[in-house]
């Protein structure tokens, strides 16, 4: 006989009184009634929260929130008209100190779990220079409101709804402004907003800008057809709004997608420049570079000071995108390599090198384990210092394989994704490396995400 699955104390539509224990990975915190676990975004640990019952499963519901009836006194007011609307924040209602200790705390629980409780202490949470203003690079989909006026929206929260946004401060100023004035200067043209369902053969799907520390900013337009008629008209004045270079982005593809594989420039340079510790990076409009540059020379920072290469180190730098970490270390040491799978990432960081005179740096495109197992053949140096910036999904078991058999001195993995190093870090220990520190930084203020350096050092 199968055992007995209780069901949940509630259902959908109830309305409910419950306090509130904890916050989830996303948006949401943590609610129970009885034992019972309820996701309620915009509520806070502490607070005791009426929401209504949008879903009630076995193992959790999910409820909307009405009222608070006891605030924590971490609880502040939201800074941006469309908070829990859209999916672009998690946070704005949390003051920002207790965001950088939640953060801290997430990482602590996780590693807790994964590493044996007490092996590691995760440091405090890097602050961002600011709260707000940090994301350099701003992407809106394009949609129709109410009176059919093309507008900008983003997603909420798990849903492909888009909810049209006016503001938000969690933006560069340049970045944020851009994107307004490029989207209020397309409805001169005739065209309409592309949806996958009911206007699949509509021209117009985004816009994008990134911006940089010293004022430039890339302008991109995402279509479902290589080209914008009538685009050129408004060149002058995407110029005069800021735009230093104007390109089309060709994507009749995924929707889930926000860049198709083929971009046009249009006007000005193909490519924008940040500068961060005296060296100048190239960035391609459809490379992957940290959305906060600021945060991302904090990180380089400390990725240098805990390897510290020296005159005679060779440093290896594993999913290097455009050469963030890569010239810094090369700067520092005998030579440097870098591996990355994404070809206009490859071109820009050579560029870069070339552009800042560091030549004793080498870059290879394609996958990361190929290029260690030919590191272990000869064919490239092999390092004593190794740098890694996996995606979210985080290591391959290949590539873990191949850093145990290379046994490089040290190891500096960014991770994106908690989930991902809590699983990378007890393998690495059983390929023979001990975790020295893990420090969190906070990328993305006002969010739940939650960037971290893990140190590693070669077991003697």
């Amino acid at each position: 006989m199968p055992p007995h699955r209780p069901s949940a104390p509630i259902t959908r539509g109830d309305r409910v009184t419950a306090p509130v224990t904890g916050l989830g990975d996303g948006p949401d915190g943590i609610a129970k009634v009885d034992d019972y676990v309820v996701f309620v975004p915009g509520v806070l640990p502490g607070e005791e929260a009426t929401f209504d019952v949008t879903s009630a499963a076995r193992k959790h519901g999910r409820g909307e929130l009405v009222s608070v009836q006891r605030p924590s006194p971490d609880r502040v007011k939201a800074r941006c008209a469309h908070f829990l609307q859209c999916g672009g924040c998690h946070r704005q209602h949390q003051r920002y100190d207790a965001q950088l200790l939640s953060k801290q705390q997430r990482l602590q629980k996780g590693l807790d779990h994964a590493l044996g409780h007490g092996a590691i202490a995760v440091a405090p949470t890097v602050p961002a220079a600011s709260p707000y203003g940090e994301r350099h690079k701003v992407a809106l989909h394009l949609m129709h409101d109410a009176r059919g006026t093309l507008v900008g929206g983003l997603h909420r929260a798990r849903s492909p709804e888009l909810v049209a946004v006016t503001e938000c401060p969690a933006s560069d100023a340049l970045a944020w402004d851009l994107v307004q004035d490029a989207i209020f200067l397309l409805r001169r043209l005739p065209h309409r907003a592309w949806d996958p369902w009911f206007a699949p053969k509509e021209l117009l799907r985004s816009v994008l800008v990134r911006a940089t520390t010293q004022g430039e900013a890339h302008l991109v337009f995402v279509a479902t057809q290589p080209e914008i008629p009538g685009l050129d008209e408004l060149i002058d004045a995407l110029h005069r709004a800021g735009a230093t270079s104007v390109s089309v982005n060709h994507n009749d593809g995924d929707p889930a997608r926000l860049l198709g594989p083929r971009t046009q420039l249009v006007s000005g340079r193909p490519y924008i420049y940040e500068e961060l510790g005296g060296i100048r990076y190239r960035i391609a409009p459809t490379a992957f570079f940290q959305t906060s540059p600021r945060m991302a020379f904090e990180l380089v920072q400390h990725v240098v000071a805990f390897l510290q290469p020296g005159r005679d180190d060779h440093v290896a730098d594993l999913y290097c995108g455009v050469g963030l970490l890569t010239l810094p270390l090369a700067q520092r040491s005998k030579s440097a390599w870098g591996v990355e799978l994404h070809g206009a990432a490859v071109d820009d960081a050579r560029a870069s090198a070339q552009q800042n005179s560091i030549a004793n740096v080498t870059f290879r495109c394609g996958q990361v384990d190929g290029w260690l197992a030919a590191c272990r053949k000869g064919e490239l140096q092999k390092p004593a210092l190794v740098a890694l910036d996996p995606p979210r999904e985080g290591l391959t078991p290949a590539v873990i394989a191949e850093l145990k058999a290379l046994a490089p001195r040290k190891l500096a993995y960014v991770s994106c994704e908690p989930q991902a190093l809590q699983r990378d870090l007890p393998a690495l220990r059983d390929a023979g490396f001990v975790v020295r520190s893990v420090t969190p930084f906070d990328m993305f203020p006002q969010t739940a995400h939650v960037e971290a350096v893990a140190c590693l050092e070669r077991s003697s």
